[in-house]
């Protein structure tokens, strides 16, 4: 085995199997908006046996696990069955340590390439024969200690520096708050930064703070309208596969307000839509912090309407927001040396096998 060039190559095709573990998951991320959209209809009113409660318990199923499935068949990719369990454990274990969907994909990358790497070793016969079960077993102690001693610690070391930054900046800082929430926001989808800003804004609401909560529902779905539109606005810029998922994410981004929809149009091009809907966020939380836009009640989707000091400033942030995410996104993908062709001809593969 030519250890440098077996992992040059793994590495190398970094985008391939990042574009599988997305497929395997989506249906897992379409189950979860869909039917969690479907829950707000019920108005926040879930009791214990209503057909409200169930979408809710499905919805959050669905935007649970589609992070540890994505995060297994991204292993999967890399060295095919035995990288199944240890993805999806890793998946799960980057949820727990608060480092979202990026902890994930990186954890699935790098426990694929330890359980090929693994598998690629020579053995004594009667050691061989059970190396098939255990190499995933040892691959997955390694990562796992990776993920909680070396990535989980500086994350939530930096979580509480942003949480003392916000809670000092009190409302007299709204704007820089705005736009420190929305950046924050932009970035992670759902992942360490974005609950870091989320859970701080429903804290404040103990003392009657409500600006923070205000910022936080007016950017949630300004990352999936952004690139809905983007795909809209330039379709050739981007594959096929994107192209339907935005068609069909229009509705339930607006319904449920779930940021996560917008993960599959993100992984493709991780850099530049994570600039753009950073952009986007940013932009949109300034706005709602400078006109001091209050949310009363945690709730997302359409029953958030409702419940706002200033519906008008927060249509504002979502569209301007969402503008600015889409323009973003098309010029920085115009100017990039991306072979949507060629995407779209993995793609192909992918579903044909």
């Amino acid at each position: 085995m030519n250890f440098w060039k077996e992992t040059a190559d793994i590495f190398k095709e970094t985008g391939t199997h990042f574009r599988t573990g997305v497929s395997y998951m989506l249906p897992i991320l379409l189950i979860g908006g869909v039917v969690g959209s479907l829950a707000v209809l019920g108005g926040g009113e879930y009791i214990e046996g209503s057909i409200w409660k169930v979408f809710k318990d499905v919805g959050a199923i669905g935007l649970t696990y589609f992070v540890p499935i994505m995060a297994a068949y991204t292993a999967y990719s890399i060295c095919d069955t035995p990288g199944i369990a240890p993805g999806f454990i890793i998946g799960i274990l980057a949820q727990q340590i608060d480092t979202g969907y990026l902890g994930a994909l990186l954890g699935g990358i790098l426990v694929g390439y330890v359980t090929y790497m693994l598998m690629k070793i020579e053995l004594p016969d009667i050691i061989q024969s059970t190396w098939g079960f255990l190499a995933p077993v040892v691959s997955t102690l390694i990562v796992v200690v990776f993920m909680v001693y070396f990535l989980g610690p500086p994350i939530s070391w930096l979580m509480g520096i942003i949480s003392s930054f916000l809670s000092n900046l009190g409302e007299e800082g709204s704007a820089v708050m705005g736009a420190v929430m929305g950046f924050l926001g932009g970035i992670d989808y759902g992942g360490p930064f974005s609950k870091t800003q989320s859970t701080f804004a429903t804290a404040v609401m103990d003392i009657d703070l409500y600006v923070p909560l205000g910022i936080c529902g007016s950017i949630v779905i300004i990352p999936p309208l952004g690139m809905c539109l983007a795909t809209f606005l330039k379709p050739k810029l981007y594959t096929k596969v994107e192209r339907n998922y935005a068609k069909s994410s229009w509705i339930y981004s607006i319904v449920g307000g779930f940021t996560e929809i917008v993960i599959p149009l993100a992984v493709g091009d991780l850099v530049r839509v994570t600039i753009a809907t950073a952009l986007g966020c940013t932009i949109g939380g300034t706005i709602a912090g400078i006109f001091l836009l209050e949310l009363s009640t945690p709730v997302l989707g359409i029953a958030q309407w409702f419940f706002y000091n200033k519906p008008l400033i927060f249509v504002i942030c979502v569209v301007v927001g969402s503008v600015v995410t889409a323009l973003t996104a098309n010029l920085l993908k115009s100017v990039s040396k991306r072979d949507i062709s060629a995407l779209d001809a993995a793609d192909a593969e992918l579903e044909e096998f």
